[in-house]
């Protein structure tokens, strides 16, 4: 009877200790986001809200935000456009399930069209400002830092 309790005992302890260990998608996410931190990218939690009235975009978006900032100017700087990835109002020569929050160029969003592909995940939103662009993604298994970074490269 003592070897029972003895052994139930070790497996309360045993099972404890193993829901403690972190997923294989925490795993995968931390490495991600620290390699987005080691090259240069900031990286933090982040809910965007749209205005809805404005342009029909209706649910927040939640998720991590990695933004790129331009050397030597790092105050400042004026919107120059942000696209979601929801159902909105105005889609123009945006790929299909993106939308304008605040409206950009026929070539901001030829720029977009070419270089989604490269983004290698799926794209939630999209800040374009002078001095930085942030971008949040599903962080699938496919995405990777680099491939953030050479995105939101190219919009600078």
């Amino acid at each position: 009877m003592i070897w029972l309790i003895v052994s139930v005992g070790v497996m309360a302890i045993i099972g404890s200790v193993m829901m403690l260990r972190p997923s294989p998608r925490d795993t995968r996410l931390a490495a991600l986001r620290f390699d987005a931190i080691r090259n240069g990218l900031q990286v933090r939690s982040f809910t965007f809200k749209p205005d809805a009235a404005k342009t029909g975009i209706r649910n927040d978006i939640p998720g991590t935000s990695y933004t790129l900032l331009r050397l030597g100017k790092q105050q400042g700087g004026e919107l120059k456009f942000r696209v979601v990835g929801q159902a909105g109002w105005d889609t123009e020569g945006l790929p299909e399930g993106l939308s304008w929050h605040n409206q950009g160029s026929a070539a901001d969003a030829e720029l977009i069209s070419r270089m989604l592909p490269q983004l290698q995940d799926n794209l939630l939103m999209l800040e374009v400002y002078e001095n930085r662009v942030t971008l949040m993604a599903s962080e699938n298994q496919t995405a990777s830092a680099a491939a953030y970074q050479h995105f939101m490269e190219a919009f600078f």
